[in-house]
């Protein structure tokens, strides 16, 4: 395997990584638990765990981009910034760049004062320009871990009205919700259970992975953490850390009524994020029936939620059918770094 490109996705809960040969063909895809908030070493440990099966030595670029600036290790979302690009500079042997937004990619020679803002956070704009490139128009929706983007995007321009996170969750165009880390308590705080309403617990018992776990959604691959109680990650320890949220104890239901609470809570998940796309579509700049382009580890809401709103859906693997080597994930899950591999080798192309 020849690699000419690569491109990195740090985030703040995991390190994600994309590898093109020499013809511009995805060639690897990866993704590791990276809980930057315990330190630098959990980074470090991650990019070499990635070393370990992706000839680094080979690329002649590699592009980052990133939103682990955010996580609370660091006083500032600036200072972040300038500490990740270093530490992504330890791995990177090969012309490292930076995703800057609407500058592009940088070198780090040409990152001034001014565009560590406009590097923070901005992997849902290169996924955005990207998939721009390639449909005519539509509403990008991907459902990762822990956050949801929308996008909206026409004859190649992405048409979001926010850029940092603050203003992202203002337009509804960050939504912090995923399938896998999100607490229950911040879904509902309070759910149908044995026909009455019951409050939950305002504790970390349980996750969304055990909501979709019982539902028979959740791609295993894409778990990466431990469960809220460090316990078994099967149908009756996701049960067991549900019924913690009402108080009461597995054995106190059948399995049935605790799958039932799990689709509840899919339900008040899939809302937030239809009253969001919603949002989007009453901008009217998409058209009637604009598609709904799913991509991330949730994408399967997406589309769902097409289906509730009678609207077209195309799923991201459509658009980018790839092979992604030994690895479970696919260029689906790993949009932004996709996106920064490609972007870096146009770069490397044309100077």
């Amino acid at each position: 395997m020849t690699i000419e490109t690569l491109g990195w996705d740090i985030g703040g809960a995991h390190l994600k990584v994309v590898a093109l040969d020499t013809e511009g063909n995805i060639v690897a895809v990866m993704q590791r638990p990276c809980p930057l908030w315990q330190g630098l070493e959990k980074l470090s440990a991650a990019f070499d765990e990635l070393a370990r099966q992706i000839p680094l030595c080979d690329a002649r670029a590699q592009a980052v981009t990133m939103t682990g600036e955010l996580v609370d290790l660091f006083p500032s979302r600036e200072a972040g910034v300038r500490t990740l690009i270093e530490a992504a500079r330890t791995y990177c042997d090969a012309r490292l760049l930076i995703f800057a937004g609407p500058e592009g990619l940088l070198t780090e020679d040409e990152v001034r004062a001014e565009h560590l803002r406009l590097i923070a956070s901005a992997n849902w704009l290169a996924s955005g320009l990207w998939l721009a490139q390639h449909l005519e128009q539509g509403l990008l929706i991907d459902v990762g871990s822990t956050t949801t983007d929308l996008l909206p995007f026409a004859a190649g321009k992405v048409l979001t009205r926010g850029y940092t996170d603050h203003e992202r969750l203002r337009y509804d165009e960050l939504v912090y919700t995923g399938i896998v880390r999100t607490p229950l308590s911040a879904i509902a705080d309070r759910i149908p259970f044995d026909g009455e309403w019951i409050g939950l617990m305002n504790e970390h018992f349980a996750t969304s992975a055990d909501v979709y776990r019982l539902c028979g959604d959740l791609p295993e691959h894409a778990d990466q953490f431990p469960a809220a109680d460090g316990g078994i990650k099967d149908t009756l320890g996701s049960a067991r850390r549900l019924a913690r949220m009402l108080g009461r104890d597995l054995e106190s239901a059948p399995i049935e009524a605790w799958v039932r609470l799990a689709r509840s809570f899919r339900e008040r998940q899939m809302a937030r994020i239809a009253a969001a796309v919603e949002r989007q579509l009453s901008r009217g700049i998409l058209g009637l029936r604009p598609s709904l382009i799913g991509a991330g580890a949730g994408r399967y809401l997406v589309e769902a939620i097409a289906q509730r709103l009678d609207l077209d859906y195309i799923d991201l693997l459509d658009v980018f059918p790839v092979s992604s080597g030994n690895s479970d994930f696919s260029v689906a899950d790993c949009m932004p770094a996709a996106a920064v591999a490609h972007l870096a080798r146009r770069r490397l192309w044309s100077d």
